[in-house]
């Protein structure tokens, strides 16, 4: 008896121990066809399942026989349900459509002045758009300056968004505010931004009217989201005149766990020794990039993400001032990490919660001038999604930020004398502050039940206790479909935002101050050709109020006020015989009355014409051919017409003209771009590329210097003032 009953178990166990994996597979679109990315694909009564990737892919195994239910969820969709056998089979194959539900959105997100990486985000400039664009690095920033509404006033990455500042546009990676995403930063902007083109999942961009989930702002938002569990083994590496980059994606725990890396260094003395320039660094620029995420889905719609940012530059670079030829030195350093949390509750409900810090550093050296600025941000932001119905759903959120600004060293008592034994202040200030900000948004599709008609309702209201500060913001955006191919959009709000913090110095500026304000006008019309080709054409208006003033009392009010008015037109086509790219076109009239304007006048970011013509071309099927050719208005500047003498300084104080009442030439630069595709021993997926930067070696400029009396003057020139060739390769594997 005991001998049968041990057999028995032999053969129960055997049984179990023979059992193999069943994979099944398959794609996930909607009702036209088109992939399902983030669908939630598993079994019932079972820990089997997956997410479906950006293709709508979707693959696991089961160690399950018999009967089992096969299920599918993505919010806005109904549930997907289906009954399958499973007997001797080694994979099976089931193809999923998704029809749409009480929780489908897409009409009320798109809203005036907005574009994306994704449909349904407006106007699309996809991950491929950046790592393509000649003369862009792959650098998001750069290739969004081809884009309508942000203005070329300088080579940087910096974004001037329809006649703002650049402190005036914010980012956020992940929910979270990062303050300062540059590297390279100096006296004429900021080169590359430090969010590496390999970690972008989807990004959103607006230049005006956006939604009262963004606080804090006065021109423009960009909100990256970044890349979630990888779902296979994936790297690259590559190496160019000017960098070397290796970024990789491992799946730790299928579906589950993850993690991506990224190291960037940069290494410039090629590049200057090919195409000349070196002369005019004693450190050439050099920079360190770290970035990395880990990524953990702990149920099926519960995520765990932290990512962060290392990055560190230095550069040394000879420079002439009209009094003083001396070095200026720089260097920078910026850390920021977040972690994020998400999840679907009650089926209805998406919250998502995020908390960051931000360490970031600076240190300028220029004759008497040495300044070190640190910059330390820590942030928490919750939001949620309720869908109401099929054509409704309201979002909610609150955010907590508290920030310290320092300002360590000295400078110069006036800025016509810069040398080492100039007069100068020695600082040491802190800015403190917290702000708490909360809004409400109700977005609806069918608006007062007219099909077609858009809407989307807000009110976000924003507190700095320690300057005593509120305020209230209402933004309303409404579409009308005025048939498959026709929308048109409106959008109205009012926007607050904080001046730069050195101006509530106690020493150099004035504590007091209020916070600037903003009111948007937006009027669209969107043509959609069909999925690759598309038009715009978009009329705006600002008006700003309580800007910050010179005052000989106070330092600074908020006496100052300015507007903004505009078109912005862009064209972006894919076409079947190979040609693909966009043409943009931008017209800003804009003044302010601000910071030490006297009246009402061009401000700097007024450059009148801003055009863009980015086409790329397979002319063959492996080899691309691109090109980029912008034209801009030069920037207004304030002339000198004269100078006095100081005799107890030894230095001459240049006299200016009218503020801004001239122009620097017009900034005229093509970019080409030459690309190969091929695989390498069958494995290797390899691009090498040969980019030539202001291929004519068109002349753009800075600005000027003078001699020493001011009667003669001499042109800046601009990063990319002479011809530059690039030359590069990647591979994958």
């Amino acid at each position: 008896m005991k001998s049968k009953i041990f057999i028995s178990v032999l053969l129960l166990l055997g049984n179990l121990f023979s059992q193999t994996k069943v994979k099944i597979e398959g794609n996930v679109f909607d009702e036209d066809k088109k992939p399902l990315p983030m669908v939630m694909v598993f079994l019932t009564n079972s820990g089997d399942g997956v997410m479906s990737d950006d293709q709508g892919k979707y693959s696991f195994s089961t160690k399950l026989n018999g009967k089992i239910i096969l299920n599918a969820n993505l919010i806005g969709y109904d549930k997907f349900s289906k009954e399958l056998e499973l007997r001797d089979q080694k994979k099976i194959t089931i193809d999923i459509e998704l029809k749409e539900s009480a929780l489908k959105m897409k009409e009320s997100v798109v809203s005036a002045s907005s574009f994306g990486s994704e449909k349904g985000k407006g106007l699309v400039l996809s991950r491929i758009d950046v790592l393509t664009t000649p003369g862009g690095a792959a650098d998001l920033f750069q290739s969004l300056k081809t884009m309508p509404g942000i203005t070329q006033v300088s080579e940087s990455a910096e974004l001037y968004v329809r006649g703002g500042d650049p402190i005036e546009t914010i980012t956020m990676i992940d929910q979270a505010l990062i303050y300062h995403p540059f590297s390279y930063e100096s006296t004429y902007g900021s080169l590359f931004s430090n969010l590496k083109n390999e970690f972008i999942k989807g990004m959103y961009f607006s230049s005006g009217g956006f939604s009262a989930k963004y606080g804090n702002v006065l021109s423009g938002v960009l909100d990256i989201e970044t890349k979630g569990v990888p779902t296979s083994m994936h790297s690259n590496f590559g190496i160019s005149l000017a960098n070397t980059n290796f970024s990789t994606e491992v799946p730790l725990i299928e579906d589950k766990l993850g993690f991506n890396f990224n190291f960037d260094q940069s290494f410039t003395k090629p590049i200057f020794w090919l195409n000349g320039g070196l002369e005019k660094f004693t450190a050439a620029p050099t920079s360190k990039n770290i970035t990395g995420s880990v990524n953990y889905a702990y149920s099926k719609t519960g995520k765990l993400k932290l990512f962060g940012i290392y990055a560190r530059d230095i550069q040394g670079v000879s420079v002439e001032q009209t009094e003083y030829e001396g070095t200026f030195d720089g260097n920078t350093q910026s850390k920021f990490i977040n972690l994020q949390h998400s999840n679907v509750l009650f089926s209805k409900l998406v919250m998502k919660n995020s908390f960051s810090v931000s360490n970031y550093s600076n240190q300028w050296k220029l004759g008497v001038l040495d300044l070190i600025k640190t910059d330390k941000v820590y942030s928490f932001r919750n939001d949620f999604e309720y869908f109401i119905s099929s054509r409704s759903r309201l979002l909610s959120g609150v955010e907590y930020e508290k920030r310290k600004v320092n300002y360590l060293g000295q400078i110069p008592n006036n800025d016509y004398n810069i040398r080492p034994d100039a007069q100068r202040k020695v600082i040491d200030a802190d800015i403190l502050g917290s702000r708490i900000g909360g809004y409400m948004e109700l977005e609806s599709a069918t608006t007062f039940g007219i099909n077609n008609f858009a809407s989307a309702i807000g009110i976000r209201y924003d507190n700095i206790p320690s300057l005593k500060l509120g305020w209230v913001n209402p933004r309303i955006n409404l579409s009308y479909k005025l048939n498959d191919h026709s929308t048109i959009k409106t959008a109205w709000g009012i926007f607050n935002q904080l001046p730069d913090p050195r101006l509530f110095s106690s020493v150099e500026g004035n504590p007091n101050l209020k916070s600037m304000k903003a009111v948007h006008y937006v009027l669209s019309y969107d043509y959609l050709f069909d999925e690759d080709n598309s038009f715009r054409i978009e009329l705006y208006h600002k008006d700003y109020k309580n800007l910050p003033l010179e005052n000989l009392l106070l330092n600074y009010d908020n006496n100052g006020k300015g507007f903004a008015n505009g078109v912005d037109v862009i064209l972006k086509s894919a076409l079947s015989n190979g040609w693909s790219g966009w043409i943009s076109y931008g017209f800003i009239n804009t003044k302010r009355k601000w910071m030490d304007f006297e009246q009402l006048t061009s401000s700097s970011f007024d450059i009148t014409h801003n055009f863009s013509l980015i086409a790329k071309y397979f002319i063959a099927s492996n080899w691309q051919v691109g090109i980029n050719l912008k034209y801009a208005t030069g920037r207004p500047y304030t002339p000198v017409i004269g100078a006095d003498y100081r005799a107890m300084e030894n230095v001459y104080e240049p006299v200016y003209g009218d503020k801004n009442s001239s122009r620097f030439q017009n900034y005229k630069r093509l970019d080409l771009r030459l690309t190969y595709f091929t695989t390498l021993f069958d494995r290797f997926n390899s691009v090498f590329y040969l980019e030539g930067l202001n291929i004519l070696d068109l002349k753009n400029i800075f600005g000027y210097y003078y001699s020493p009396d001011y009667s003669e003057r001499k042109e800046v020139s601009s990063y990319f003032g002479r011809r530059t060739v690039v030359v590069g390769m990647s591979l994958g594997f």
